[in-house]
């Protein structure tokens, strides 16, 4: 199996196919577009790379050794995390009754081995593989506006604006009793130097008489002026560190405050949060049950008689009905048809050549019993036209929140086990055994995420 290399981020496309030229040819293609390609040579090895890759788009052949194409998209279409994949059928097969078919089973198309570059690049555009559309959708996150961190981000915002004005508050008081300290500083500086001073200047012109008094009375006098400036300056900054204890103080109170409040908002959002979670489990869990009961609803009249189409009108009315319920219900994923179809016991009749037998006919003496294994699958897909018209519609027509997938399981696999016949065992027995198995069975599977 080839493995991808180059850019994780470019859209994958995966290649199915025995025919190692065809592999080739196809993966120029897809490069051409900066898609990262990886092959298969096999429908089995394709299948082992689906456990642990998911690719945006796969090529698949029809004709291979071991599992066909066909078988292979429909495990693919019956494992819940790969249904979503787009598939293309890449074969030389032709025909409406191949198309047809390759849609029943889920493809989205067929696309020729002689297939132009052109035609690739418009089933990619379709596809939205490449294009605008694709390219938006793989930087849609970066388009995002930016992201908030927190789990509340409201709140921590108004944390973080109340925090920067408590702090210019803070510094704006700071600054208001320093300036005040500096005033009272220079004032009572100020005072002492005039009263130094003006002594001085009296003596030097000559108004006031030289004092009698001796030196150490006027030493005495200059350091009680000083001692009196300390005093009161000691006095101012006593009262401004109390002004300040008080102004940390109310602080302090406000950021409890603060605190509190944003610690109860928080809490108050918390419970808020487990409230809508637990309503959207109730929401999710009753949403669960009338899907439930719409799946066992659709299902109780699930058989078919012998000789009809398993997907004919009377099947068309019952998924119309459904469709129109999960719409006004909101809902938004695949409804997958199974059919079966029973082994009865025929003799020679009828439109296919066979009717069921007599009542008592015995089951030894059968022309037939159970139509062969590919006969069968053919058989299960067999459709009305208004039955495919309204498949082939149902996407668009719901805005593609409803995708329709049409599986036959053939009588492959009988919902009541067939009895081994005995020698006195009627055709009546054997053949209510077979209606029981002659059915189709619907499967509602509600989108992820």
């Amino acid at each position: 199996m080839g493995h991808r290399k180059g850019n994780p981020l470019n859209k994958t496309a995966l290649i199915v196919d025995d025919s190692k030229t065809a592999r080739v040819v196809l993966k120029r293609m897809l490069e051409s577009h900066e898609l990262a390609v990886d092959t298969a040579e096999s429908a089995e090895s394709a299948l082992d790379y689906l456990s642990a890759h998911r690719p945006d788009v796969i090529f698949m052949d029809h004709l291979m050794p071991g599992m066909d194409g066909f078988e292979a998209v429909t495990a693919i279409k019956n494992n819940p995390d790969t249904a979503t994949i787009p598939i293309m059928m890449y074969t030389s097969q032709k025909g409406e009754v191949y198309v047809g078919q390759a849609r029943a089973l889920g493809a989205v198309g067929v696309l020729p081995k002689q297939v132009e570059p052109v035609e690739v690049s418009k089933v990619l555009e379709s596809l939205n593989v490449i294009g605008d559309e694709a390219e938006r959708r793989e930087h849609g996150e970066e388009a995002d506006g930016p992201e908030t961190s927190g789990d509340y981000p409201a709140l921590e915002k108004f944390d973080q604006d109340l925090r920067e004005l408590i702090q210019d508050l803070f510094d704006q008081q700071r600054a208001v009793l320093r300036r005040d300290l500096l005033d009272s500083y220079e004032a009572i500086a100020a005072r002492v130097a005039d009263e130094i001073r003006a002594p001085e200047s009296a003596e030097e012109a000559g108004v006031v008489a030289v004092s009698a008094e001796p030196l150490p009375g006027r030493f005495v006098a200059v350091v009680s002026a000083l001692l009196v400036v300390i005093i009161v300056f000691g006095s101012l900054y006593w009262q401004r560190e109390q002004s300040w204890r008080e102004v940390q103080e109310q602080n302090a109170n406000l950021l409890s405050a603060l605190s509190q409040q944003q610690s109860i908002k928080a809490d108050g959002a918390i419970e808020a949060e487990q409230r809508m979670a637990q309503y959207r489990q109730s929401l999710n869990a009753a949403f669960s049950t009338a899907v439930a009961a719409l799946e066992w609803g659709v299902n109780q009249t699930g058989f078919y008689p012998f000789g009809e189409l398993p997907l004919g009108d009377s099947r068309l009315a019952l998924l119309e009905g459904l469709v129109q319920h999960l719409l006004d219900m909101g809902f938004s994923g695949r409804v997958v048809l199974e059919t079966h179809v029973g082994n009865f016991c025929m003799v020679g009749g009828g439109s296919d050549g066979y009717d069921p037998a007599p009542a008592s006919h015995i089951v030894g003496q059968c022309e037939l019993i159970g139509f062969e294994t590919a006969v069968a699958y053919e058989m299960g897909l067999r459709q009305s036209v208004g039955f495919a018209n309204f498949v082939n519609t149902v996407s668009a027509e719901t805005g593609g929140s409803i995708q329709i997938i049409i599986l036959s399981r053939g009588n492959n696999e009988p919902l009541i086990p067939y009895p081994i016949a005995t020698s006195g065992m009627t055709a009546d027995f054997w053949n209510k055994i077979a209606a029981q198995n002659n059915r189709v069975e619907m499967s509602i599977y509600p989108a992820e995420g």
